[in-house]
C-alpha cells in the first residue's frame, strides 16, 4: 500500500469539507493506499477519524504568511517533513488552500507529489498567494472555484472538478409518517449561523412566502462560533426575525449532527452558500432553491431537480418555493429527479474512483 498523507483543515468540527474527507478516507482503496492524517488540533472530527483506525496525528499548523508564526511554522514544517519520511509517505493531500506553503515545503524536500483540494472561491491573488502554480495538482468542487486558477494561467490538465459526494444509502427519500399525515410544509437552510450562509436573507424570504402561504414553517440549523463578529451576526437575525413578525414559524434547531433526520423534517432546502448539503438535500428527494455561488449550479438540473436563481434573489427564491408549495404535481416530480441525480452524480464511489485517478497518474 502507499501512504498518502492528508492535512485536514480542522479536527475539532465536523463541517462539509470534513465529511467530503471522511467519506474519502474511509472508501480508498485499501489495497492501493494507506491514508494517515494530520489535523491542526485535536476535537470531534480527529476522533471520528480515530475510530475507524486511520492513523491520524496532531501538528498545530500556524498561518503560513503571519510575521508572528515564522519560528512556529519552522517547527511544524520540520515535524511534518519527519512525519512523511518516517510514514514513507508517497503524495501529500490537503483539503485546505491555506496549507499549500506547507505541502509545497515536503514537495522541496521530499520531492513527492502535492495535491491541493479548493473547497471555496478564490480571488486571482489568492491563487498568487497560495502558489497554486507550483503544486501537482489542483481539484476544484466547481467550475466557479475553477475558473481563478485558469484565469491565474495554470494549465487546464493540472485541475479536475470534481463535485461532492453524499451516502444516498444514508440519507433516504422515505418520509417520517408525522409528515406524511400534515398539511405543513417546512422550509430550511443549513450553515454556522455567519454572514458568508446569508440567514438574514433567508429569513426576507421567509417573510415572502409566509405573507401567501398558509402553514408553512422555517428552520434554521447550524451552530454560532464564539467569534464576536459571528454572535453579533446571529443578534442581527434574531432581531430580524422580529422585524418581520416571524417568531411563531422559524426556529433554530442549533447544530445537528442527524442531517439524514434532519432532511426527513424538510420539504424544500434554502441554501445560499452552496456546499455538500445540496448533495445531501437531493439524496434525500428534496428539491434546492440555491442563488448561483459556488458549486449550486454545477450540482443543481435548474428546473428539474430545483432551481439556481441569477438576479433578484429574494423576490425569485419566494417565488419559486411558493410555487412548489402550491404545485404538489410539481413537487413530487423534482423530489423523484433530486434523488435520481444524487445517486447517479454524488455517489461516493464515483467520487472516490476520480480522486484514485490522479492518484495514479501522480505516481505514474
Amino acid at each position: 500500500m502507499k501512504p498518502i498523507l492528508y492535512l485536514s483543515h480542522t479536527g475539532a468540527s465536523i463541517g462539509g469539507g470534513e465529511k467530503q474527507l471522511y467519506y474519502l478516507l474511509t472508501h480508498l482503496d485499501r489495497t492501493k493506499y494507506q491514508p494517515i492524517v494530520v489535523f491542526p488540533e485535536d476535537g470531534v472530527f480527529a476522533d471520528q477519524v480515530r475510530e475507524v483506525g486511520i492513523p491520524s496525528f496532531i501538528i498545530h499548523l500556524p498561518h503560513w504568511r503571519k510575521v508572528i508564526s515564522r519560528f512556529t511554522r519552522s517547527v511544524a514544517t520540520t515535524k511534518l517533513t519527519n512525519l512523511a519520511k518516517k510514514q514513507n509517505i508517497q503524495i501529500v493531500h490537503t483539503s485546505d488552500s491555506w496549507f499549500n506553503p506547507y505541502i509545497l515545503q515536503l514537495k522541496k524536500q521530499l520531492n513527492i507529489p502535492v495535491i491541493s483540494h479548493v473547497r471555496n472561491l478564490l480571488t486571482i491573488d489568492q491563487v498568487s498567494k497560495y502558489c497554486f502554480d507550483e503544486l501537482d495538482y489542483t481539484i476544484s468542487i466547481s467550475e466557479q472555484s475553477k475558473s481563478p486558477l485558469i484565469n491565474y494561467g495554470i494549465p487546464n490538465n493540472k485541475i479536475e472538478i470534481i463535485l461532492n459526494c453524499v451516502d444516498t444509502n444514508e440519507f433516504t427519500s422515505k418520509q417520517s409518517k408525522e409528515q406524511e399525515s400534515s398539511a405543513e410544509f417546512t422550509i430550511g437552510i443549513v450553515g454556522r449561523i455567519e454572514p458568508f450562509k446569508q440567514q438574514k436573507q433567508f429569513i426576507k424570504i421567509a417573510s415572502k412566502v409566509n405573507k401567501q402561504c398558509e402553514k408553512v414553517k422555517f428552520k434554521i440549523i447550524g451552530d454560532v462560533l464564539d467569534i464576536p463578529k459571528h454572535q453579533r451576526y446571529y443578534k442581527e437575525v434574531i432581531d430580524s426575525i422580529s422585524d418581520y413578525g416571524l417568531e411563531k414559524v422559524v426556529s433554530f434547531t442549533g447544530y445537528r449532527n442527524d442531517m439524514p433526520i434532519y432532511m426527513k423534517e424538510i420539504n424544500i432546502l434554502v441554501t445560499l452558500s452552496a456546499g455538500s448539503v445540496i448533495a445531501e438535500a437531493m439524496a434525500s428527494g428534496k428539491p434546492v432553491v440555491a442563488n448561483s455561488i459556488g458549486s449550486a449550479s454545477d450540482m443543481i438540473v435548474d428546473g428539474t431537480t430545483g432551481w439556481v436563481i441569477h438576479t433578484d434573489l429574494i423576490e425569485q427564491m419566494s417565488d419559486r418555493i411558493i410555487q412548489l408549495i402550491r404545485n404538489p404535481a410539481l413537487y413530487n416530480r423534482m423530489c423523484l429527479a433530486a434523488r435520481e441525480h444524487a445517486k447517479s452524480q454524488f455517489s461516493i464511489d464515483q467520487h472516490v474512483h476520480k480522486i484514485q485517478g490522479i492518484y495514479e497518474k501522480l505516481l505514474g
